[in-house]
Order: C-alpha cells, then sequence, then structure tokens
C-alpha cells in the first residue's frame, strides 16, 4: 500500500477545504476527494457593478484562476481508476480531471444527496466565474500577464495550503475554472451510492459509505481488499443536529484507519487543554481491547457535546442578529454548510416570532430554489429525532423553512440585484448565497 497527502484541509475546516489522497492498494490507484482551495479568489477583484470600476489596489483584475493541487497531482500521476468523494466540497474539482483523455475510464463514486449538492455548488461556481469572463473577456492562450510578479506572489499569498518558495513553484495546481459541458461530463461519469450499500469495484475492492454525520451526504469510506481493510475517516461528528449519525460500526474491524481531520477536535478545544476527553477514546480503560463491551465505546463516542455546542453557537448568532434589528439595522450572514442554514433559518424564525418583529428573511444563491425544494424530501439522509418526528406525524416537515415560505416570511432570489429584492424594505435579514 501507499498513500501520498496531496492536499490538507485548509483554516475552514474538513468540510470547507477537505484533505485529499492518492492511495495506492492491490494494484488500484484511488484519488480520495477532490477539492479546489477558493481562497485564491481573494486576491483578485470584484466584477464591478457599474461603469465606474473604482480603485481595486493591488488586486488582480482578470479572470479568475483556481488552486486544486489534487487534480495537479493525479493528472501528473497519469490518471486514477477510481476518485472516492467524501462531501460535495470534495468533489469541486472533479472536472479538471474528467475533461482529461486520461481519465476517461475513471469512474467517480459519491452519495447521492452529496452528488446533487455538489453539482449545484459547481454551477454556481461556473455562473459566477462566467460574469468574470463576460467583464474581462475569455483567457487568451498561454499564461496570463499577472502569473508572473507581484501579482502572482499576491495570489499564492491568499492561499491557505501551501509554502511560497521564489523559485521553483508548480504551478500546474493553478488552471482556469472548467466550463458547464466539462460539469456536465463529470456528472455522467459518477456513480451515487447509498449509505451502507456495498459497491464491487474491479472485481478486487468493495466500497462502501456510511455516514460522517457532519453534513448531509458526507461519508466515511469503507474499503476492503483481499489482503486489508482501510477506512478513510474524514472530518466527522459523531452526533448530529440535522444529519443521521456517523455510523460508528463502520470503524470497526479495520486493519487501517485514514484520519485526514483532526480540525473537528481542534474547533471543539482549540487550546487543546481538554483533549483527551473530546477525543475519540474517552479513557485509558476503554482503549484496551480485551473485557471491553463494543456498546461503551458508542456511548463514549456519542457523549461529546457537538450538538449542544452547535446549537449553542447558532443561539448566540440568532441574538446577535436580533439586537442588529431592534437598532434599525440589516443583517447579512454568508454561509457555506447546507445544514447549518437550514438550523439557522429554524432558529432566526423562533428569535423574530418570540420577539414579535416581522422581519423578512432573503436567501440570496442561483440554487436556493433547488435546494430549498429537495431538503423537505431526504429523511433517510437526516439524524433520527427529526426522522421521528416527520414520521409521527408531529411535523410536517423535515425543517422549519417549509413553513417560513407559507407563512411569506422567507423569500428565494437567485442574484442580488434581482428586480424582487430590491423593491423589498430596509429591514431584512440576508442568507448570502451557498458558498462553495
Amino acid at each position: 500500500m501507499k498513500l501520498t497527502c496531496v492536499a490538507t484541509p485548509g483554516s475552514g475546516g474538513g468540510y470547507h477545504s477537505p484533505a485529499s489522497h492518492l492511495l495506492e492498494v492491490e494494484g488500484v490507484r484511488l484519488l480520495l476527494d477532490c477539492p479546489v482551495d477558493l481562497s485564491s479568489l481573494a486576491a483578485f477583484a470584484t466584477v464591478p457593478l457599474g461603469p465606474d470600476s473604482g480603485d481595486a489596489g493591488d488586486l488582480i483584475r482578470a479572470v479568475p484562476h483556481y488552486w486544486s493541487p489534487a487534480a495537479a497531482a493525479a493528472a501528473k500521476a497519469g490518471g486514477v481508476d477510481a476518485v472516492l468523494v467524501s462531501s460535495a466540497t470534495g468533489m469541486l474539482g472533479l472536472p479538471f480531471l474528467t475533461r482529461l483523455p486520461s481519465f476517461a475510464n475513471t469512474k467517480v463514486y459519491v452519495t447521492e444527496l452529496a452528488a446533487r449538492i455538489g453539482k449545484l455548488m459547481m454551477g454556481e461556481l461556473v455562473e459566477m466565474h462566467s460574469e468574470f469572463v463576460r467583464y474581462y473577456g475569455p483567457d487568451l492562450d498561454g499564461s496570463p500577464k499577472w502569473m508572473q510578479g507581484e501579482k502572482l506572489h499576491k495570489l499564492l499569498s491568499s492561499l491557505q495550503n501551501i509554502v511560497i518558495e521564489d523559485e521553483g513553484m508548480d504551478l500546474a495546481p493553478l488552471m482556469p475554472l472548467y466550463s458547464a459541458p466539462n460539469l456536465e461530463e463529470c456528472m455522467r461519469k459518477t456513480q451515487t451510492v447509498k449509505y451502507g450499500e456495498e459497491v464491487c469495484f474491479n472485481g478486487m475492492l468493495m466500497l462502501k459509505a456510511s455516514s460522517s454525520g457532519l453534513e448531509l451526504g458526507n461519508c466515511v469510506w469503507s474499503i476492503k481488499g483481499p489482503r486489508a481493510s482501510i477506512t478513510y475517516l474524514p472530518s466527522t461528528v459523531f452526533v448530529s443536529a440535522h444529519a443521521l449519525d456517523c455510523d460508528y460500526n463502520s470503524l470497526k474491524e479495520n486493519d487501517i484507519i485514514l484520519f485526514s481531520d483532526f480540525l473537528s477536535l481542534n474547533v471543539m478545544d482549540e487550546n487543546n487543554e481538554n483533549l483527551g476527553e473530546n477525543a475519540m477514546v474517552c479513557d485509558d480503560s476503554l482503549s484496551r481491547a480485551d473485557g471491553v463491551d463494543e456498546d461503551e465505546y458508542a456511548q463514549c463516542l456519542s457523549k461529546n457535546d457537538d450538538i449542544a455546542e452547535e446549537i449553542e453557537r447558532i443561539s448566540f448568532i440568532c441574538s446577535c442578529i436580533s439586537d442588529a434589528i431592534k437598532s434599525g439595522g440589516s443583517v447579512l450572514i454568508p454561509i457555506g454548510r447546507l445544514g447549518v442554514i437550514l438550523l439557522i433559518l429554524e432558529h432566526i424564525s423562533e428569535t423574530l416570532l418570540s420577539s414579535n418583529m416581522k422581519v423578512p428573511i432573503f436567501m440570496i444563491s442561483g440554487a436556493a430554489e433547488k435546494i430549498i425544494s429537495f431538503t423537505n424530501a431526504v429523511p433517510e439522509w437526516l439524524c433520527k429525532p427529526r426522522q421521528e418526528k416527520l414520521f409521527s406525524r408531529e411535523e410536517e416537515a423535515l425543517f422549519g423553512h417549509v413553513e417560513l415560505l407559507k407563512e411569506g416570511r422567507l423569500f428565494l432570489f437567485p442574484h442580488l440585484y434581482s428586480k424582487g429584492l430590491l423593491m423589498e424594505g430596509a429591514l431584512h435579514c440576508i442568507l448570502s448565497r451557498l458558498e462553495p
């Protein structure tokens, strides 16, 4: 077996900037996730809304390039046999690969829900990129003029996952974005799976996806071969307030566990003072294999305060929103994780209702309508409490945004300059576009 780390998780954590690895096992080369580091966009000037472009300072006035070391490493290796995707953000770089002739026979495995969300994210990215192209014009053949000197150094400085060197810097991961046809071609090569579904690859490896608990559709991959069993464990939450809890059984009876992201532990305890209390194994007595009831392991893992901490953070955000609106202000909340958006919508609604404030909520995203429409039809991907409430008819919807839409308190718009949005009043709470 040979394992190569081609991208480390960014400062945004394992969801926004997941790690990526090349794994060679039983004569098969696998790519584990293929993300894009979108922090490079910070080096480019935004597209002006009016004729006056204003002062962009030392920002790059050009069509952006995107940093994907995973795609570059897989291409340099001459191709891979399959790609295992653990999250929607872990597939943002796939069209860079699937458009290459050497990847014509590569198979991509991803859960059904992550594939749907990932496709919408990539579609938004392509749409956003097209605005740059319309303003600056399409890229010409060859490297742009800004890819040298101080402009290039500023772009590299904005990236989260690299160390800058004055000489010999490999710029292969810095590439122009794929097109809408590239995206469609990528999705045609994708094979979707359900949680717990086993897939036989190449007659030698058994692949199975299990819930990681972090986000809707995110998964842990189990890879079983004739001589070894491996689990790829990305950023994980053992107990979730919205997604199906992490499947603890997927971690059992494995020869190797590839734990790619310790950032979830650091978030729980940034100073690492009490790391032992938050780690996967609670104490030394449980770490011994002899005489330990497996239920003790599961009970230990489920004792963490992931839900309480997440709800506490969301409640704090909602209290700040309430204070801002009471003082006559407006609120803008940029959010990337779909589950967090749905939870914040519920808590904002309760906060405004308890304060007797009638304030419209705007969600700005080209994919907003599609995402909102299918999130109420995915009970099998949600945590048990939400499933039980739906099946017991305690609630008619999986999430509170359904009632908000019915009551006319939540509005969906594709762009900030949408006509209906510009006609609304001054007091409002905006949930921005779904950032990839």
